[in-house]
């Protein structure tokens, strides 16, 4: 209907309002603007801003413009836009047919919506194209004196032919008879190549030789499938000879109107649009493309794009080559399933991950954790993920994030800890250890009142003797004799620590005073069947032990520990070999 208006001589901004309101319609998350340029006034003004607030639209129609079509006047107009909360997403010159800039047209949309790649596709970047096309045809046809114009009711055949030419969009005319192989061009069509009304001939053999040798082959195929019907529409993208002798990219488009009885085709109509800028720029999205691509493959670790839709599971709509490396599985396979992730995961980290997505579905300000995974072949690893949101118009979060494999630093942190925590010489745990799981052993039987621990305090009797007589380095081999005797002593829910020199404390979980006289006594026996053999001689070193009981009433575990040394030094000063109960335990 638009082009039928443009084709009878609507009023300007009627038209403008239509092209407007059109691309809204199809596109509500943005919004279109036209201006007109004036160039003795050097201003700017509106031909349809429905989208604008009337502040907005007064401030630019204020702007003293030497020309619109400069980096300089964009960038004001950007900060026009920024300063009313909307971002200019595009702004694209309209020039008339003789080359000079009658106007803008500005596709606008909310702070953030530059960054959205969904408007990237052919169908959008069409609409914009028809957009700018219908809004140069109307500026066009309204400059035209007005002597040339027919009245408004009338619609003569070049109106007919011009409404039906330029439905899908464009500027360009032609309409070529198939029999006499005749094609006619609009004056738009030849200004897209640089020539004037009366420097090309009607001839399709002429046309032809205009079009980039790689591509004619393409563009006569295309063509003949259309005559012989095997297409509904003929569309072709194509670079085509100007008049300076440089190559410009068009894209054709049009459809045969008329066949005879036996289908033959007669009449076709078309238009053209010069599309060299929309290639540039798609071969500079391609080339930004491929070069991200290139380096999240090269950059250890997965890249990812993960959205959460409101009240639904969140998936991904980008994952790196890195996929591979870090979960074992194909980018295809998460893109199509998210909750693969699931299937390798450590079964013990499995929950804090699902956690950590509720966290994101409940509106987290940052993704930040460590687990593990086991892919088929490839073992245990260590990952580690971190990710930002982006809360999108329509109410989702948009994650983007990096996936790395930490396996090599985690073995190295684990292994601090345990150094950390681990007694060098005897390898058994450490006294910082031991007081940890004591803590947390008085804190599991404040919450069982009818629980019971034994603590053992145990210390080699003499030990200095051994030191001066065979040397440190022997003394070394006694206590690391003992601690292997001690461990091959222990249950798995008992916790032994060298609390320092030659004393070694013991947690026998659920114990009371009985259970660990057994324990005691069994451990001098074994420690005495076991001495260490030094040039197949035995060192004879004997073992005193303290027993104190932890329960529920117990103050504190440092009052246990010191009632189990207290014992301890009771057995010493009874004759050492032996072992004593602390009173309270008794």
């Amino acid at each position: 209907m638009t082009l039928s208006y443009i084709a009878r001589g609507a009023p300007l901004d009627h038209l403008l309002d239509r092209i407007a309101g059109g691309f809204s319609e199809a596109y509500p998350a943005r919004s279109l603007a036209i201006f007109l340029f004036d160039a003795q006034q050097r201003r700017m003004r509106v031909g349809s801003a429905r989208c604008m607030a009337p502040p907005h639209v007064q401030q630019v129609e204020a702007l003293e413009v030497a020309e619109p079509d400069t980096p300089q006047f964009w960038a004001l107009f950007q900060q026009t836009a920024a300063a009313h909360g909307a971002e200019v997403i595009e702004m694209l010159p309209l020039r008339s047919f003789a080359g000079d800039v009658a106007g803008i047209l500005v596709v606008c949309g909310a702070a953030g919506a530059l960054a959205e790649t969904a408007y990237e596709d052919a169908a959008y970047r069409q609409t914009v194209g028809a957009a700018v096309s219908m809004a140069m045809l109307s500026i066009e046809r309204s400059l035209a004196p007005s002597h040339v114009r027919p009245p408004i009711e009338a619609a003569s055949p070049s109106d007919e032919r011009m409404a039906l030419a330029i439905e899908g969009s464009g500027t360009g005319i032609w309409d070529r008879n198939a029999v006499t192989g005749e094609i006619y061009y609009s004056r738009g069509w030849k200004a897209i190549l640089g020539y004037e009304d009366w420097e090309l001939s009607n001839h399709i053999e002429d046309a032809y030789k205009r079009v980039h040798p790689d591509d004619l082959p393409y563009v006569q195929e295309t063509i003949r499938k259309h005559f012989e019907a095997k297409s509904d529409t003929y569309m072709v993208e194509h670079r085509i000879l100007c008049r300076d002798g440089s190559y410009k990219w068009i894209c054709s488009r049009g459809k045969v109107v008329a066949r005879d009885g036996q289908g033959n085709a007669l009449r076709m109509i078309g238009t053209t649009t010069d599309i060299t800028e929309v290639k540039l720029l798609t071969g500079k999205l391609r080339k930004s493309s491929q070069l991200l691509a290139d380096l999240t493959s090269e950059i250890p670790g997965m890249a990812f794009q993960y959205r959460v839709p409101p009240g639904a599971d969140g998936y991904f709509t980008y994952v790196s080559e890195g996929s591979r490396e870090t979960y074992g599985l194909a980018p295809e396979q998460l893109l199509e399933e998210a909750a693969a992730i699931e299937s390798i995961m450590h079964p013990d980290d499995l929950p804090l991950y699902k956690a950590s997505l509720e966290a994101i579905a409940g509106g987290a300000a940052h993704w930040r954790l460590e687990y593990r995974v086991m892919p088929p072949g490839l073992g245990m690893r260590w990952l580690r993920g971190h990710a930002r949101p982006r809360r999108l118009d329509d109410g989702s979060v948009l994650w983007h994030g990096f996936i790395s494999d930490v396996s090599e630093s985690k073995a190295i942190e684990l292994e601090l800890q345990e150094f950390a925590l681990t007694d060098f010489l005897t390898q058994l745990p450490n006294r910082r250890y031991f007081m940890r799981r004591l803590e947390e052993e008085h804190g599991r039987l404040q919450r069982s009142p009818e629980g019971r621990a034994a603590i053992l305090m145990c210390d080699l009797d003499h030990f200095k003797v051994v030191n001066d007589t065979y040397g440190h380095a022997v003394g070394d081999l006694v206590l690391k004799n003992f601690a292997a005797v001690l461990k091959a002593q222990l249950r798995k829910s008992d916790t032994v620590g060298r609390y320092g020199g030659e004393e070694f404390a013991v947690i026998l979980a659920d114990a009371d005073a009985a259970v660990a006289s057994g324990f005691a006594e069994r451990l001098q026996r074994g420690f005495a069947a076991q001495p260490l053999q030094l040039e197949g001689k035995a060192v004879a070193v004997t073992l005193s032990i303290g027993i104190a009981i932890m329960h529920a009433g117990s103050a504190c575990q440092e009052t246990v520990l010191r009632e189990s040394d207290d014992a301890l030094y009771r057995a010493k000063a009874n004759g050492r070999n032996r072992f004593e109960i602390a009173p309270a335990a008794v």
